[in-house]
């Protein structure tokens, strides 16, 4: 009888347990710690203060750009003789390389292309499954800090233009969260450069 009653004892204390680990989560496989808005906040905002990851490309049509830059001091116009011919194009000064990252500037035509460098705000939108259990995509929405933003930038560039969105690509490191990559939000796979 006594041997009945212990394996009874058994059985209701494994179901216990099992119910319990039902409950509370219990499993074999190791937690990955969830990653967090602020977080990933933090993350983006570190990367950006190393000037890494933030060289935003905007494209937008103006006719006075080029003048208001070249005024301001931000790009000249260089020629360039190789193979016998002469090449001219825009680039950035030493004034200019310390407000922007690149210029792609088109004389005959109003369509022009500008990388940033911040100064940024930003708002994370959504934090979704990546492409392996070890990732994350993190949306987010970016606009030029105007309160920050140099006086040249100002002068030549509408404030509304500057902003944009997109996915930043997590992974995690033993227990830590990196910010690895971003891309544009219709993009399918996140590149590990920023684009140009």
């Amino acid at each position: 009888m006594s041997r009945i009653v212990g394996s009874h004892h058994h059985v209701i204390a494994v179901l216990s347990m099992t119910v319990s680990c039902g409950m509370l989560g219990c499993s074999s496989e190791p937690q990955l710690p969830e990653l967090t808005a602020p977080t990933a906040s933090a993350l983006i905002a570190e990367k950006w203060s190393q000037d890494l990851l933030n060289h935003f490309a905007v494209s937008f049509h103006s006719d006075t750009l080029i003048e208001c830059g070249v005024s301001n001091d931000l790009w000249k116009l260089v020629e360039s003789a190789e193979r016998g011919y002469t090449r001219t194009a825009y680039e950035l000064t030493p004034k200019g390389s310390k407000v922007l990252f690149a210029i792609d500037l088109n004389a005959g035509s109003r369509l022009h292309e500008i990388t940033l460098r911040g100064p940024y705000r930003f708002e994370i939108t959504n934090i979704t499954a990546g492409p392996d259990a070890d990732s994350r995509r993190v949306e987010f929405h970016w606009e030029i800090d105007w309160d920050k933003a140099p006086p040249e930038l100002k002068a030549c560039l509408p404030k509304f233009e500057l902003a944009g969105s997109l996915v930043g690509l997590f992974k995690l490191s033993g227990q830590e969260w990196r910010f690895v990559s971003y891309s544009k939000p219709e993009s399918s796979s996140p590149q590990g450069n920023p684009p140009a």
